[in-house]
């Protein structure tokens, strides 16, 4: 990881132009198209690249509506995201991509394929973390004039348009939190993630939520696959947890909209959605960062009851033990040794 430490702010932009390209939507880069490349580096800031492929034919990238995608790993799923918005997606909105890495050649790979007619790129390869990369995000947005952001997992496909109705929804429900759709999953659909009940707390009574949604019980979080926040909700509630790292981060940020006593909704409706595909299921990256950010969810929620996660550490190495499955007791353990230590954000090790 680079230092910054010192490190005078700086900026480069270099501009270039293309030749013809036929017509307008998510082709390939065309004459009065221009791809801006940035870099800047901060003492407050992660040195970032940004791309931003923009029609300058009469149509800015500016919009009121942002979709958010953390990168990482292979680009053939963050492209199939992509694409499903610019084919799907009527309403005109920002897709703005926070690339994770770990391979150099994403910016430039996705704006020059036209993936997407409005689209910009912010390189982070240090990795900062799922949650963090969406702060990046946000942040992004706003700084240029949205006033809602959708935050969608990279490896998730939209089939029919959303973005609108998600606006309209908070517009007329302003008080509702966050808004999520069903997942849907080799046919299977998807709902909320459900909890302990040491999640839960007392919830106020809310009023009948709009019709083909459903709000979230107290016991309840939506995936962050899938989380829809206005700007006002987002000064509101504050910017994602980033030390998780991976896993429950999400949980937690549901969570501190549940001890503000706000109504969170989710939609009937689905977006498709292959679990897993960037990081692999029960590998051991996936087990050590869901044991220790279970525990650190914990933690936050219920400081008092070291007792308790001491039995649930105990309880999730006799399972692993028991399944027979030997190659995760390390990871298991690692994570439940991080979650006592507090040691928190990206583990080297994983």
């Amino acid at each position: 990881m680079p230092d910054h430490g010192g490190h005078a702010h700086r900026q480069q932009m270099l501009v270039r132009h293309f030749g013809q390209r036929e017509q307008t939507g998510a082709g390939a880069p065309g004459q009065n198209d221009t791809l801006h490349i940035h870099t800047s580096t901060s003492e407050q800031a992660p040195s970032l690249m940004s791309v931003a492929f923009s029609h300058s034919s009469g149509t800015s990238v500016k919009s009121s509506h942002a979709v958010v995608l953390v990168h990482y790993g292979d680009p053939a799923a963050t492209k199939r995201c992509l694409r499903s918005l610019a084919l799907h997606e009527p309403s005109p909105h920002m897709a703005i991509v926070v690339d994770h890495g770990p391979g150099p050649d994403l910016a430039l790979a996705l704006a020059l394929e036209g993936v997407h007619p409005a689209l910009r790129i912010l390189s982070a390869h240090e990795n900062p973390g799922f949650g963090a990369g969406c702060n990046l995000g946000a942040e992004e947005a706003f700084r240029q004039g949205a006033e809602c952001v959708w935050f969608l997992n990279n490896d998730a496909v939209i089939e029919t348009p959303m973005l609108e109705e998600l606006a309209a929804l908070a517009r007329s429900h302003p008080e509702v939190a966050f808004w999520g759709h069903t997942q849907r999953e080799r046919g299977r659909s998807i709902g909320p993630d459900r909890h302990p009940a040491w999640y839960a707390l007392p919830q106020p009574v809310f009023p009948l939520p709009p019709p083909g949604c459903r709000y979230l019980t107290a016991r309840e979080s939506l995936s962050g696959a899938s989380l829809f926040v206005s700007r006002a909700q987002w000064e509101r509630i504050g910017p994602w947890p980033s030390d998780y790292f991976l896993y429950y981060e999400d949980a937690a940020y549901c969570h501190r909209a549940h001890c503000l006593g706000l109504p969170m909704a989710l939609l009937d409706r689905t977006i498709s959605h292959e679990r897993g595909t960037t990081t692999g299921r029960r590998s051991p990256l996936t087990v050590f960062y869901g044991v220790r950010n279970r525990l650190f969810l914990h933690r936050e929620i219920q400081p008092q009851k070291g007792l308790a996660r001491l039995l649930m550490g105990v309880d999730l190495l006799q399972k692993r033990f028991f399944q027979g499955r030997w190659r995760l007791l390390k990871p298991t353990f690692d994570g439940l040794l991080a979650a006592a230590r507090n040691r928190r954000g990206r583990d080297p090790r994983y």
